[in-house]
């Protein structure tokens, strides 16, 4: 089956529902492609703290519900197919699925990233019941509490120094014997008190009952175990993002994350990245709503050269 549209949408976490309303109230001709359920990463959070104007403590899945029943109201369906392809032929991007071919005048790539994970034992079980992979979004649940932040790199030690203006004792834990975030970084964490660093240690298993309880850690010299009373872990060594299938069509990163301007422009003119997916300096839930927006009132701009009213 071929169809042509206007615009291509991949992706139905918030920055693909947020470009999804917008280029409904532009009254652009679109499809939104999305093979999972409608929320992205909060199918994977427990509470949603900081978005303006949501209750504190708001189910991540009562907003996933929220934004299937916006696209319900708005009458926009989308289509259930992962895209296993897609290439640029006469200034379109062609799209293919199992079922289909769509071939879009434009398209909003906003497929996300996934948290890399320890793969340990009990990491799954307590996914969301104390293992999380977001500071800034979980980090208020652990207040005055101990945590754990697996990782050496940049991100892990922002986290670490984000949770010890929250939490009582923050552990920072490295496989290796020296940290690999940048210089200022590392002088930060030196100065802050209730920051240790334990190196040359991994993580083998988490722990607890209804929350997490201890983790049992290995020393990568010795292979000696010990077990770890914490309230919470922190994991922090990288996300990858869902970008595969415009590898060599739009410009990356060295991690894969697409490289856009402000307005969500790719490298190339008539495709546009929104959310997780795309190379930015903060990741949440706000971020993402306000990127897909940008990135469908960019679409319009260059399907129809003009601007829509708020």
């Amino acid at each position: 089956m071929n169809q042509t549209i206007e615009l291509a949408i991949i992706g139905a976490g918030v920055a693909g529902v947020s470009a999804a309303v917008y280029a409904h109230r532009a009254g652009l001709q679109f499809s939104l492609l999305e093979p999972h359920a409608i929320g992205g990463q909060l199918l994977l959070m427990e509470r949603v703290d900081n978005y303006p104007g949501l209750g504190v403590g708001t189910q991540a899945r009562v907003l996933a519900e929220n934004l299937e029943k916006t696209l319900s109201i708005l009458h926009i369906e989308p289509i259930q197919e992962a895209v296993t392809s897609a290439a640029i032929e006469k200034n379109q991007l062609r799209i293919n699925t199992d079922e289909r071919c769509i071939v879009a005048k434009s398209a909003i790539v906003a497929t996300g990233a996934s948290f890399k994970k320890l793969a340990v034992e009990g990491e799954e079980d307590f996914s969301g019941r104390g293992v999380s992979y977001c500071a800034i979004c979980d980090g208020f649940f652990f207040k005055n509490k101990v945590v754990a932040v697996v990782g050496g790199g940049n991100s892990a030690v922002e986290e670490a120094l984000y949770l010890s203006n929250i939490c009582k004792k923050v552990y920072l834990i490295h496989r290796r014997d020296n940290l690999r975030a940048i210089a200022y970084l590392q002088k930060e964490v030196s100065g802050k008190s209730n920051i240790e660093i334990i190196f040359n240690t991994v993580v083998r298993r988490i722990q607890g009952k209804d929350f997490v309880e201890t983790l049992i850690l290995e020393d990568v010299k010795t292979h000696a175990p010990r077990e770890f009373a914490v309230n919470g872990l922190f994991v922090a060594i990288g996300v990858t993002p869902a970008t595969e299938i415009l590898r060599g069509i739009v410009t990356m990163d060295e991690a894969g994350f697409i490289i856009t301007n402000e307005e969500m422009n790719s490298s190339v003119p008539f495709i546009w990245a929104c959310g997780d997916c795309r190379n930015r300096p903060l990741r949440q839930l706000i971020t993402a709503a306000s990127e897909g927006a940008t990135a469908a009132i960019s679409a319009y701009k260059y399907l129809k050269g003009g601007y829509i009213s708020a």
